[in-house]
């Protein structure tokens, strides 16, 4: 594993996958974090190789600076739990000063984390919770409330009323976006009929054609809302190869570069961005505070048995449109 700086313009350029031969911790390295001197965090994801990440990868650099820390980013290429949860029990034999994990699914990690915990190492998840676990605080936005903001810009878009589809994929807070999503509606906009949820896979590779399939199927529809960070491509694309520009709405998810540009021409009504930078950030100095003993809580919380750190810090979310896009490009 090699510590070099990371080029910041490298991994915008690349959507988030620059150097990844270089940040993803080989499974056969016997090197402990600890045996350097230096503070050493590791933040653990998985589907890597999309582009999301940005913002993470450049808060966990900016912090790391900040510190005065080394920093890894890793995790499976794909949507793998059960690799992501056998690289956190290798993670654990190297002994990072801390771990920061987006949790696939939160049960194949409960007690990994515990692990992690119980042998000094404090750990962070963000975006989705791993109930259950030793983890001393999550930070992110709620799915729920994010996919009711969601659903009221779509709904705004199509005038409060026809069918819509939604895209998700199996991770528990996406999941919720898409009740969100629905409670909006239920609640506030009841000629608002969810014909379709479909799974997009969260893969850029296969979102257009999920998407185009469902539109076939229900032709009748007038917008689709996207929960995850590649649904808006995906149904920009489909929508746009089917004819449909104009006809059906989208509000998508995230800030993703590349589906920036379908808010800007219109095809994408809008979006809605969690703040992976300010997640990512704070996730950093609170683990540091917690190592360092910055946070006076108690004498000895240790001692004491007791967390020093919030339990959930909720971040929020912020709104794209045609008239802020510009805004939200990575220079």
């Amino acid at each position: 594993m090699s510590d070099r700086k990371i080029d910041r313009r490298s991994i915008i350029k690349a959507g988030g996958i620059a150097a990844l031969g270089s940040l993803v911790l080989p499974a056969t390295s016997n090197v402990s974090f600890a045996a350097s001197g230096k503070e050493h965090y590791v933040y653990l994801s998985i589907v890597t190789q999309v582009p999301f990440w940005i913002d993470h990868r450049l808060a966990l650099e900016d912090a790391g600076k900040a510190l005065g820390v080394k920093t890894t980013f890793m995790g499976p290429l794909d949507w793998d739990p059960a690799g992501q949860a056998r690289q956190l029990d290798e993670l654990i034999a190297k002994r990072p000063s801390g771990i920061i994990i987006f949790p696939g699914d939160a049960a194949t990690l409960v007690s990994g984390i515990n692990r992690a915990v119980e042998a000094g190492i404090p750990v962070a998840t963000l975006i989705s919770d791993v109930e259950g676990s030793k983890r001393s605080v999550t930070l992110g936005i709620s799915g729920f409330e994010a996919g009711k903001v969601g659903g009221e810009m779509l709904a705004q878009a199509i005038g409060g009323k026809g069918k819509v589809i939604l895209g998700t994929f199996p991770s528990e807070n996406v999941l919720q976006r898409a009740e969100g999503y629905k409670a909006v509606f239920k609640e506030k906009y009841p000629g608002i009929e969810v014909v379709d949820v479909i799974n997009d896979k969260a893969d850029p590779s296969y979102a257009p054609t999920a998407y185009a399939q469902a539109l076939q199927a229900h032709p009748d529809v007038v917008g689709i809302g996207g929960t995850d960070g590649d649904s808006g491509k995906g149904a920009a694309i489909a929508v746009r190869e089917s004819g449909l520009k104009g006809k059906v709405k989208i509000v998508a998810m995230d800030r993703n570069d590349d589906m920036l540009d379908f808010i800007e021409d219109g095809t994408i009504y809008g979006s809605i961005a969690q703040k992976s930078y300010t997640e990512m950030y704070l996730a950093m100095n609170l683990l540091h505070w917690q190592n360092q003993g910055s946070m006076k809580v108690l004498p000895d919380w240790k001692a004491a048995g007791i967390n020093p750190l919030p339990e959930q810090v909720r971040t929020g979310v912020m709104t794209i449109t045609k008239q802020n896009v510009s805004q939200f490009r990575h220079k």
